[in-house]
């Protein structure tokens, strides 16, 4: 499913971060009323951590449309909101005191516009009961593909860039299904009220996927391989290519 269907980016253009934020703001400010819209008037939901942040991006292979985009957020363990949104007790990861580490921060994705045109349609003989299980079932689905598609690619990124830890600050769901997926999460503190109930969790990028070869073997190869995302800078040279042959 990854491979075929997403392609996700590192935007390290000015015009991929747009889309990074454009998509934060979608989700963040209109869909779950994180933040607010009026402090974000250009439709790009932004905030003092970007400047030390690698961004991603998905976008879907079928229709050409962004999907999903997260952040990671590196520095030293003390300076990201992880630490300080909630108690991180990092008694037992020294290296996470001393060297450069990340979060993994504004998770979000969105459905494709059919199916959100299609789920939105009543049909007669379905009950607004089952129209709003199978609207929660296709969002959950595809909103997995894209987040464990984006975790992938901030994984090779922490590799490529000797970043041995990363920090979550995430919901008990969204831990269990990593960890049935046997991605190796370690709690580090106790939950905290932030957008609802969150608890600080640490992942070993290099050594945290050992479980997953066993309960998760063809999505454990895919995150193995070497290609887990591409520069948002490659793209545009592309489709300026595409466009420079078309009107040749």
């Amino acid at each position: 499913m990854l491979e075929h269907e997403y392609d996700f980016y590192l935007s390290d253009t000015d015009a991929g971060k747009s889309i990074h934020f454009a998509l934060r703001y979608q989700v963040y400010c209109l869909r779950e009323k994180y933040e607010d819209p009026s402090r974000h008037r250009n439709y790009l939901e932004q905030d003092a951590f970007d400047s030390m942040s690698a961004h991603f991006i998905a976008r879907s292979r079928i229709t050409g449309e962004w999907l999903g985009a997260m952040r990671l957020i590196i520095g030293l363990a003390q300076n990201l909101p992880v630490t300080k949104i909630s108690t991180v007790n990092l008694s037992k990861y020294s290296d996470a005191n001393v060297h450069n580490v990340a979060e993994a921060s504004r998770l979000c994705t969105l459905l494709p516009t059919h199916l959100r045109s299609n789920l939105a349609l009543k049909r007669p003989n379905s009950s607004p009961h089952s129209l709003s299980s199978q609207k929660t079932g296709v969002k959950t689905l595809q909103a997995s593909y894209i987040s464990l598609g984006l975790i992938r690619a901030a994984r090779q990124y922490c590799l490529q860039h000797d970043i041995t830890f990363c920090f979550f600050l995430i919901s008990d769901p969204l831990a269990r299904m990593l960890r049935r997926l046997g991605m190796e999460i370690q709690a580090v503190g106790s939950p905290c009220q932030h957008r609802g109930w969150r608890s600080p969790y640490i992942h070993n990028v290099r050594t945290g996927y050992q479980a997953m070869s066993v309960r998760s073997p063809e999505l454990y190869k895919t995150f193995c391989h070497a290609n887990a995302y591409a520069l948002h800078s490659e793209l545009e040279q592309n489709v300026d290519s595409t466009e420079l042959a078309a009107t040749a």
